[in-house]
């Protein structure tokens, strides 16, 4: 059985030498290269430090087998992420090998990789295919995830571009918003980001980047003082077909009651999921009966999910000064 131990240099080194050998440079994972003697240095280009595979955030030990060398910056990007995560513009994911864990580059399907050639509509052949392709799937039952963001005085409209950055590839869609009766100078936006989830990993890709955008409001956002509290829901619904998604109200927050209910003891930047993102995510082992924070719109019920990414959060409170 492995014991805990305490991360330093020399604990780090020990894990070098069983990692790579009497190797003085090697790349970490995500192909970043080290240098042994560049231990904790992030003046260097080498510079590297000793990450948890599975964050400590989810119950993740300082063991041998659940820690890695890896470059600052890699380390940097992983942060607290599972199980999916970017790191040196490569993707990657957290998997349970027998009864430890691994990280594993994730290989996208081979059309995937493939640059769709764009449609000539010049070709009635093409045309008539793409039409037919698309009325294919009208019919088909679609999982529609929805991303709202209340923000009660927002003073920079670049933190509503880095909301709209963070969630590229949804729908985005904004409005002024009365949901918080407050003197504060600014404007109360609603941000609401909309897209299609086919996969348990499309909702947990969404999921993660609702704890990025948390991380940023608390521990940067907010305390320059570009914008106010705010409350984050994602909320993903069944819809039965393409039709039904495109005129379907928007279900996806706290019904009214439920919000202002909520809102009397809500953090600086509370957050909320729903019944089917909490079952679908690494969510489902984390929140509990006593998370329930009531229904939305369609009376699926939700959860106060109010985690944040600590490593980032550090970054970001550093870099105010």
């Amino acid at each position: 059985m492995e014991t805990t131990m305490q991360i330093n240099r020399e604990t780090a080194m020990s894990l070098w030498n069983k990692q790579f050998g009497k190797a003085d440079k090697v790349k970490d994972f995500a192909g970043r290269e080290m240098a042994k003697g560049a231990y904790d240095d992030r003046n260097s280009q080498y510079g590297w430090n000793v990450d948890h595979i599975l964050p400590v955030s989810r119950g993740g030990k300082t063991t041998d087998s659940n820690l890695i060398c890896c470059h600052i910056l890699t380390n940097d990007e992983k942060a607290d992420k599972f199980p999916c995560f970017t790191a040196n513009e490569r993707q990657f994911e957290i998997r349970k090998v027998e009864n430890h864990y691994e990280i594993k580059e994730r290989t996208p399907k081979q059309e995937d990789d493939d640059e769709e050639e764009a449609v000539n509509f010049y070709d009635s052949a093409a045309g008539i295919r793409l039409y037919k392709n698309l009325k294919g799937i009208q019919n088909k039952p679609v999982f529609v995830g929805t991303v709202t963001v209340r923000l009660r005085a927002m003073r920079s409209t670049a933190v509503l571009d880095f909301i709209a950055e963070l969630f590229s590839g949804m729908g985005i869609d904004y409005k002024k918003t009365n949901a918080y009766l407050s003197f504060s100078e600014g404007e109360n936006i609603l941000i609401t980001a909309t897209k299609a989830v086919p996969l348990k990993e499309d909702i947990q890709k969404i999921l993660n980047d609702c704890v990025v955008l948390k991380t940023y409001m608390e521990s940067y956002f907010q305390p320059l003082g570009e914008a106010g509290d705010c409350t984050i829901f994602f909320g993903v619904h069944s819809k039965s077909n393409k039709l039904e998604t495109l005129y379907a109200e928007n279900n996806f927050q706290p019904s009214t009651m439920e919000y202002s209910r909520v809102l009397g003891y809500s953090a600086a930047c509370d957050m909320f999921i729903n019944e089917l993102v909490k079952i679908n995510t690494d969510a489902n082992t984390a929140v509990g009966e006593r998370e329930k924070a009531g229904t939305d719109a369609t009376r699926n019920t939700t959860y106060r999910y109010n985690y944040i990414y600590t490593k980032l959060a550090e970054n970001l409170k550093k870099s105010i000064k």
